[in-house]
């Protein structure tokens, strides 16, 4: 498993922003569960049979589809464009701007990734796509954290998660039209500033036969006539899940990297420890929550589900730029100094999703006044662009 830890306070690697999109009504178009139990059932799926099963299984309440004249690039481009304006950072000051887009065509995340580019005057090599699924994040944090090692003060790397799932799953499929919403969240990673980042971990792991209660592939791309989130037939590939062993597999593959986070920790007398996990669904959520509650019982868990529903690599990130909303959702008291915050994920594998996925975790140390403070640009000797 790849491994970038630091523990030296005079070399910091931290968040220093985190914004999202969530309330730019104009970017989204909302899904209830009465539109579910429709979409379910079409094309004589058996689908749900009502509104209470949906949300009993899937723990939502309200998803978000793109608004009918925004596209998915159209997201990201807005995305960047709120990130410059809340932060003060222009987007050519940073080293590189990593983007997560995940999709069944291989070349989407690159052609957002040249399209973002081109659209806001950055050279092509300045924005890397990825294209990574539910545990996206961390592998931005990762590959981010990696770029700044050894670098100057007021560097900075952007970690952008654009996520359009409406446009790669049948709607009448169950197992994912009760779940997935789009969603876009943009943090920025900075040498020497922000709330310092511990230990990230990122890689694929391979689920071998033996912990696969049946013989079928995770996940399958299928190119077949669906229906699209708006109820019309279409044809495009979409992604298909192997239920059970992914449900297995994600929940042990979250409490092998919690263990590996816990094990990073340096926790004073009084501090708290926040799990901030991916929202896959609620059944998988409560299943993790209850298996690592055992074992741990000392930690705290988010649940964010009920009005954001699983936007693939935006999930976690949402409970960065929401975390005091959402501690107060969950019933938990507010974050303070020197508690710690455990970024969790696990997922599908973009690169061989039949019988891989991937996973990893952050440790972040809470820090006040420290996230979301515009720099000041005389202090760091760095020229903002005009």
């Amino acid at each position: 498993m790849k491994d970038s830890s630091f523990h030296n306070s005079n070399h910091l690697i931290g968040i220093s922003h985190a914004v999202d999109l969530f309330e730019q009504s104009d970017l989204f178009q909302e899904i209830d569960n009465d539109t579910v139990l429709r979409l379910s059932q079409l094309g004589g799926a058996p689908g749900f049979s009502n509104t209470r099963s949906i949300l009993k299984s899937t723990g939502i309440e309200t998803r978000r589809l793109l608004s009918e004249t925004v596209s998915p690039h159209d997201l990201a481009c807005r995305l960047l464009q709120c990130l410059e304006a809340d932060s003060g950072v222009a987007a050519g000051d940073f080293d590189q701007i990593l983007l997560c887009h995940s999709h069944t065509d291989p070349t989407a995340a690159d052609e957002m990734a040249h399209t973002l580019a081109m659209r806001v005057g950055l050279p092509e090599s300045s924005v890397t796509g990825f294209n990574f699924g539910c545990s996206g994040y961390l592998k931005l944090m990762d590959e981010g954290v990696q770029l700044l090692v050894n670098k100057p003060a007021g560097s900075r790397v952007a970690l952008l998660t654009v996520e359009t799932p409406e446009f790669w799953h049948d709607a009448a499929d169950r197992l994912f039209c009760g779940i997935v919403s789009a969603g876009a969240t943009a943090t920025i990673l900075e040498a020497g500033r922000g709330l310092p980042v511990s230990a990230v971990r990122s890689d694929d792991f391979e689920v071998p036969a033996g912990c696969r209660p049946n013989p079928a592939p995770l996940f399958h791309r299928e190119t077949a006539d669906v229906f699209d989130f708006r109820g019309q037939p279409c044809r495009r590939t979409v992604m298909r899940m192997n239920a059970e062993p992914v449900f297995l597999n994600g929940i042990e593959l979250m409490l092998d990297n919690l263990r590996s986070a816990l094990l990073s920790l340096d926790v004073e007398e009084g501090q708290r420890i926040v799990v901030a996990p991916h929202q896959p669904s609620g059944k998988l959520l409560k299943a993790l929550i209850a298996a690592a509650s055992q074992e741990f019982p000392h930690l705290e868990f988010l649940n964010n589900l009920r009005g954001f529903g699983n936007t693939i690599s935006s999930s976690v990130p949402t409970l960065v730029t929401r975390l005091p909303e959402v501690l107060a959702e969950n019933g938990l008291d507010p974050i303070t100094e020197g508690d710690h915050v455990v970024l969790l994920a696990a997922g599908i594998c973009m690169d061989e999703i039949a019988d891989h996925m991937s996973a990893g975790h952050a440790c972040v140390h809470w820090k006040a006044n420290a996230l979301n403070v515009k720099p000041d640009f005389r202090e760091s000797g760095i020229v903002h662009a005009a």
